[in-house]
Order: structure tokens, then C-alpha cells, then sequence
């Protein structure tokens, strides 16, 4: 499954044989299902020819299989029961190993299959950078690990065993209506290629149709997200109805899409069950000249009519499993395109390890940095030099789009510079093992995300195992344990979702305290305080300052206010520095910096 050079198909098949032992004992099991069901089918031929023997003494004897013929001297009456009950008996047991059978493929799909395959979606997402995010919307995102792995699934149950199974049934069946009369069998199968033609038109028509389907169905979902995130905006400007609207319309052409690929698929069983009705009639024509001349008994003529409609049921089947394959294949490539997709960063194979808790002095510096989102695109970054000491901390300020969270997402390899390097403390962060490097980087982002959980939970999101004194420690540097002392239940207290159920401020704070927890000697800042007002900023800037004491610190900021815990101040501008000094030097340069200060004199720190 992980050869990205094989085809869809092909790494199908792979999946299936990662659970082929399931996957045999279950298919013996359909095996067993289906030769019991031919024995009560047979059971009920013989049972016809006996009742017929009784009634017409001159009538053709009962063909008993594989000699196994009742005592002579038995009447029919016990002849008949013996037959029945041996019927009753085999669909009894078959209706135990259908039990059975059902039991084994619902734990290996619902409780082996699907959970494993969407974890490891899952687990290469939580891995893939963010050029992957940027170029897939989320409704995409979420259907590839939703309905996508369900349709994966559906290739397992549906097509690899549904398949075999079928396969090895037509087999067991012409060879059976074969031994009881190899003529009439010969004719009734004739119109059978009528069915292949018309499952192979159906093929090549149905992959382009699911794969269309998938993409108005992503259109949806991400509507819905969008809507269900927007709701407050939406409400705001009453705008229930466009949002509703935009939805239905969305909804209708996922639907209507849908409509033509059901049209396609009732086609294909008329077409199978019109071929079925000629199979029948020539059953009819033929069969019966046969046991006229007594060439085979009315029994026969019974159980060969039950396995023409069981085998015409069977090909009807056919139908269903090319549909399954072609949503299958058609999910497959969406669902590989996460697991193949390049890890743009990774952790060197000889990387370099940093120790963990603050054991690293913390220099950073950037060295003819240049950095692109897109191959031969404009870059937003470009040659940069920087350097900044342990301990140390820059601001960086410039118009919007001109680098600065770029520059931010370089130190713990969001992203790789496109040329240059970007070192701590002397070494390449290239060289440095991942998982170590962003321990020792301790990120606040301009929107600060709580998840769902408490608040210690949330603190301790880097630590799940940290100690309740390490939570509340964290908490008192980041100026947030006071508020958290005032709630009812305190660092237990359940954060809703978004954090609805907390300020901004309070949010910031946490977000402080859940990147400082593990002691990183860098702390990264990307507009901590643009979404707040001014009392809470305060607050903010206050937590920031204690949090920033001791270790080397990038603040990106667009509020002058900010810029009082700043020991150098950078400018950015197009992606290059322009200015770099104090806060007195730039003013008296009198240049972008100066013009910027001029406009927000009464936010410029004293």
C-alpha cells in the first residue's frame, strides 16, 4: 500500500492483503454458506422427484448425488421426511455460518480496517506542512478521512470478498447445472456477455462521474464548515438566509450530480435482468422438451431453474460490485494523495539533538534568508541577516504581507527557506532533530486556538503528563492564574468549544502559558495582541514581558504599544529589512519607521 508508483488499484489490493487472514476465514465461510444452500437447494429436487414417483410409479426415479440413495425397502413417506429434514438441517446450519460470517467481516472492517486506516490519515496530516493545507480546502481535508476511508473500506467487503465470492459461485454453479445437463446449460449461459458488455460500458463512465461527485461533495462540506464557523458573522449582518441559500445551492448540486449517476446505475439492471428473462425462456423451452423426453427428471428441471435464477442473481450482483469499485478507486486516489504526499520537513537521518527544558542558550540567527510559497513565485522573503543574542528581543514591524509571520514560521521549520539558513544557536535547524527543535521553541500565534478539554489540559497541551505545580507555574508567569482562581472550577474548569466561554485576553494568556510550560529558552510571538482592546492588551503585554524574561524572544507586532518589551526593533518591508535599531535610533533616521511612529504617536511606548 505504500508504493506510491503502483496504481490505485494495485495498493487496493494491498490494503486487502494487510488483513487477508480475516479476510480468508471469512471467505471460507461464504464458501460454507454457499454449499450448504446448494445442498437444501438439491434437497428440494429430490424432494419434488419423490412425490412425483409416488404419484406416478411410470415417473423417471430420483438421481440421488454421490450415491447416496436410501434404503429400497423405504417407503416414500419416509423417503420424504429423510429429505426434509436433511434440508432443515443443512439451512440451520447455514444460517449459523452466515451468523458467524457476518460477525467476522463486521469486526474486520468497522472495528480493524477503518479506525486503522483513519488514524494513519490522520497521523500523515498532523505531519504534512503547511503548503499541503494551503492547497487543500478543509471540507476536502475532512471527506478524505470521513467518507473516502469509508469507500476504502467498501473495497474490502464489497469488491475483494463480494468478488471472490462471486467468482468462485459462478464457477460452483456452471459446474453444477453442467453435470446435470451440459447442453441446456450451454444454451441458457449464451446471452451471459450481454451483461459483461454492459458492466464494462458502465465502468468507463462511472470513475469520471465519483470523482466529480467527490468534488461537489468537498464544496459542500466546506460551505457547511465555513457556515458553522461564520455563525456570529453571519447573524451580525442577517445574512441566515444568503448562507442558507449558498448551502441549497451547494446541496442541490451534489444531489443532482448524484441523480445522474443512479440513473446510470438502474440502467445496468434492467439490462441484466432483460438477459436473465432470456436465459429463462430458453430454461423453459429446452428444460422442458428434456423432461418430456425424460433426458433429465422434473426435479432436476427445479434445481436447475433455482440455479439459473440464483446464478442470474449473482451476475445481477455484478452491477453493485463495479459501482463499489469505481467509488473505491475514485476515493483511493484522494485518500493516497494524503499518504503520498511529500513531507516537505523531516528530521535529518544523522540530525542533531537539542536538549529539551531551556539547555540551549537560544541565538538565532538568519543568514541570507530568501523564502517563496510558490516554485518561481514572488518571494516573501528576501535575504535576510539577522542576528539576535540569547536572551534578546527583537520586534518586527512593517506593513502587512511583508514577511514578518513568514520569518517567525522559518525558526521551528514550519516551512524551509528557499535559500539561506536559519541557525541556533550555531547549527542549521535542518540538522536538528524536529520534534526536539519545536520543544525548545515556544510559539504564540496572533489567533490563540484552545482545544477541547480543561484549562490545565489546555496548558499542559505540550505535556500531557506535566504535574499540577508545573500548570500553575506556567499560568503565573503568563499573568493568567488569577482569572483561572476566579472560575468555578478553577484549572478544571471545561474550555467550550472555540473557548467561547473565555475572552480574548484569557485566551492569550493561556496560549502564554501553554507555550512557556516546558521552559523553551525561545519564545515566538506573532501579534499577540493585534484582536484585543487596549485594557486587555495591557494585560497581555504584561504576561509577555515576564514570559519573555530569560530567553530570546521574536515578537511581530503591528500595535507600537508592543514595542516597549523590545531590545532592537526590525523593519520589514517587501520581504527585506530596511531599518533595523532602537526605538530612539530609527526615530531619528527618519525613515519608514519614523513616518509609521509619526502616525501612531500616541501608541509609541514612553
Amino acid at each position: 500500500m505504500n508504493n506510491p508508483n503502483r496504481g490505485p488499484l494495485a495498493r487496493l489490493l494491498a490494503l486487502a492483503w494487510d488483513y487477508r487472514a480475516v479476510c480468508l476465514r471469512v471467505f471460507v465461510g461464504q464458501l460454507a454458506s454457499l454449499a450448504l444452500g446448494l445442498g437444501a437447494l438439491a434437497g428440494s429436487g429430490l424432494a419434488v422427484d419423490v412425490v412425483r414417483r409416488a404419484l406416478e410409479p411410470t415417473a423417471p426415479p430420483a438421481r440421488w448425488p454421490f450415491g447416496l440413495a436410501p434404503p429400497i425397502d423405504w417407503p416414500p413417506a419416509r423417503v420424504l421426511i429423510a429429505v426434509v429434514a436433511t434440508a432443515l438441517l443443512l439451512a440451520t446450519l447455514r444460517a449459523r455460518v452466515v451468523h458467524g460470517t457476518a460477525l467476522a467481516t463486521g469486526r474486520l472492517i468497522h472495528m480493524d480496517l477503518v479506525p486503522a486506516l483513519r488514524a494513519r490519515v490522520f497521523d500523515k496530516l498532523l505531519r504534512l506542512g503547511g503548503d499541503f493545507f494551503q492547497r487543500n480546502a478543509s471540507g476536502s481535508i475532512i471527506n478524505r478521512v470521513t467518507s473516502d476511508v469509508q469507500s476504502l473500506r467498501a473495497f474490502v467487503d464489497g469488491v475483494v470478498l463480494q468478488g471472490a465470492l462471486l467468482s468462485f459461485t459462478l464457477a460452483i454453479y456452471v459446474a453444477y447445472m453442467a453435470h446435470v445437463h451440459v447442453g441446456l446449460t450451454l444454451a441458457c449461459l449464451a446471452p451471459t456477455p450481454l451483461m459483461w458488455l454492459a458492466t464494462s460500458w458502465f465502468s468507463r463512465w462511472a470513475r469520471p462521474a465519483y470523482e466529480r461527485n467527490r468534488a461537489l461533495s468537498d464544496a459542500m462540506v466546506l460551505a457547511m464548515s465555513e457556515g458553522v464557523k461564520g455563525i456570529r458573522v453571519t447573524k451580525t449582518f442577517g445574512a441566515e438566509a444568503q448562507e442558507l441559500e449558498r448551502f441549497r445551492g451547494k446541496n442541490r448540486a451534489v444531489r443532482d450530480q448524484q441523480e445522474q449517476i443512479f440513473r446510470r446505475v438502474s440502467r445496468l439492471g434492467p439490462t441484466v435482468s432483460f438477459v436473465t428473462a432470456i436465459n429463462v425462456a430458453i430454461l423453459l423451452l429446452y428444460g422442458g422438451a428434456l423432461v418430456a423426453r425424460q433426458a433429465m427428471t422434473l426435479g432436476q428441471l427445479v434445481v436447475f431453474a433455482g440455479l439459473l435464477q440464483q446464478f442470474a442473481t449473482q451476475i445481477a450482483g455484478m452491477a453493485a460490485i463495479f459501482n463499489t469499485l469505481e467509488q473505491s478507486v475514485t476515493a483511493a486516489r484522494r485518500v493516497f494523495e494524503v499518504l503520498d504526499a511529500p513531507l516537505e520537513v523531516e528530521t535529518p537521518p544523522d540530525a542533531i539533538a537539542l536538549p529539551a527544558g531551556g539547555g540551549a542558550p537560544g541565538e538565532i540567527r538568519f543568514e541570507g534568508v530568501s523564502f517563496g510559497y510558490e516554485a518561481g513565485g514572488r518571494l516573501a522573503l528576501e535575504a535576510i541577516d539577522v542576528t539576535v543574542a540569547p536572551g534578546r528581543c527583537v520586534a518586527f514591524v512593517g506593513a502587512t504581507g511583508g514577511g514578518k509571520s513568514t520569518l517567525l514560521a522559518l525558526v521551528p521549520r514550519f516551512f524551509d527557506p528557499s535559500a539561506g539558513r536559519v541557525l541556533i544557536d550555531g547549527v542549521d535547524v535542518r540538522r536538528l532533530d524536529l520534534d526536539g527543535l519545536r520543544r525548545n521553541v515556544g510559539f504564540v500565534f496572533q489567533d490563540s486556538v484552545v482545544f477541547s478539554g480543561s484549562i490545565a489540559d489546555n496548558i499542559a497541551f505540550g505535556d500531557p503528563a506535566a504535574p499540577r505545580d508545573a500548570i500553575e507555574r506556567a499560568a503565573r508567569t503568563a499573568g493568567a492564574h488569577g482569572f483561572i482562581a476566579e472560575l468555578r472550577s478553577g484549572y478544571d474548569t471545561v474550555i467550550e468549544e472555540a473557548g467561547h466561554n473565555l475572552s480574548g485576553g484569557q485566551r492569550q494568556r493561556l496560549a502564554i502559558a501553554r507555550a512557556i510550560l516546558n521552559q523553551p529558552p525561545i519564545l515566538l510571538l506573532d501579534d499577540p495582541t493585534s484582536a484585543v482592546d487596549e485594557y486587555t492588551e495591557a494585560e497581555v503585554l504584561a504576561a509577555v514581558e515576564q514570559a519573555r524574561a530569560g530567553r530570546t524572544t521574536l515578537l511581530v507586532t503591528s500595535r507600537f504599544a508592543a514595542l516597549r518589551i523590545a531590545d532592537d526593533i526590525v523593519v520589514l518591508d517587501g520581504g527585506r529589512v530596511v531599518e533595523r535599531g532602537t526605538h530612539a535610533d530609527l526615530l531619528a533616521a527618519g525613515g519608514f519607521y519614523a513616518h509609521a511612529a509619526a502616525l501612531h504617536a500616541a501608541e509609541i511606548p514612553r
